[in-house]
C-alpha cells in the first residue's frame, strides 16, 4: 500500500501522512487486530473444549465391498475426480505459461492453492474412506 508519505508531493507533508492516507492506515490496524482477535479466540476455543466423539453409525456407509483388496473400494473412488481436476491444474499453473494466462500474481496463486486444496481432499478423502473412524475423519472434512 502507498501512502501518502510515500509522495511527499501529493499532500504527504512533513509528518508524511496526509488526511486519507492517516484514516487508510487507522482502518487497516483495526482490520488487523479484529482479524487477530478472531484467530485468538479460535485457538483458544480449540484448546479449550473438548473433543467430539461421533457416533459409530457415521462411519458405516451403505457400500462397503471390497473390491481388489481396497475396503469401501467405491467410496475410496470418490475421490478420484477431485485429483483428475487437480493434477492438471497444478500442472497447468506450474508450468503453463502463468496459470491460464492471469497475469495478476495473487490471483494466479489463488488458483494455485485452489488446485492444492483438490488434491490434497483428494489424498484426505481416499484416506479417511479406507478406514473410516473419528481419527480419520479430519482427513475427509
Amino acid at each position: 500500500m502507498h501512502l501518502a508519505a510515500d509522495y511527499p508531493h501529493r499532500g504527504g507533508g512533513r509528518l508524511g501522512l496526509g488526511p486519507f492516507a492517516a484514516a487508510v492506515l487507522r482502518t487497516d490496524n483495526r482490520r488487523r487486530a479484529i482479524a487477530g482477535g478472531a484467530v485468538l479466540a479460535s485457538a483458544l476455543l480449540l484448546v479449550a473444549t473438548p473433543r467430539l466423539r461421533h457416533s459409530p453409525a457415521l462411519h458405516l456407509f451403505a457400500d462397503m465391498r471390497n473390491l481388489l483388496g481396497v475396503p469401501n473400494t467405491l467410496n475410496v473412488l470418490t475421490a478420484y475426480p477431485l485429483l483428475l481436476a487437480g493434477v492438471p491444474g497444478l500442472i497447468l499453473c506450474l508450468f503453463g505459461g502463468g496459470c491460464f494466462g492471469i497475469s495478476l500474481r495473487w490471483e494466479a496463486l489463488g488458483w494455485f492453492l485452489f488446485y492444492v486444496g483438490n488434491v490434497g481432499a483428494a489424498f484426505g478423502s481416499a484416506y479417511y474412506h479406507l478406514k473410516p473412524d473419528d481419527d480419520r475423519l479430519i482427513w475427509d472434512r
